[in-house]
């Protein structure tokens, strides 16, 4: 049984997607995006371990995608105002610099020589 204090989201912070209001993860099985934290994946640090090339992506010095803890993500969520998401599905995550922040300090780091 998959102990659900280590799943993970897959975060999106690319830069062409800074204007959205909502930070995007990704949603199951690798097939799309979201931003309620409801419709998005949950992975396992051996699934993404396993395809850290695919699961993590920088942007120079930044990571802009990267697997982070679901407890971590579900505590920034927040309701999202009425009629700005399909079925007014939440909790969302804002896109402000502290979330992004917070996100990162959080990302599940790559295993050893990702990058080498």
């Amino acid at each position: 049984m998959i102990d659900a204090a280590s799943l993970y989201y897959i975060c999106d912070l690319r830069r062409e997607w800074r204007w959205k209001p909502y930070v995007t993860f990704w949603r199951p099985n690798n097939s799309g995006y979201a931003a309620p934290l409801p419709w998005s994946g949950k992975y396992t640090a051996e699934q993404v371990q396993l395809h850290r090339r695919y699961y993590w992506d920088k942007d120079g010095r930044y990571f802009t995608r990267f697997p982070v803890l679901c407890d971590v993500a579900d505590k920034l969520g927040v309701i999202p105002p009425p009629r700005t998401i399909d079925g007014d599905a939440g909790p969302i995550v804002l896109m402000c610099e502290a979330n992004r922040s917070r996100l990162r300090r959080a990302m599940l780091k790559p295993n050893p020589g990702a990058w080498s």
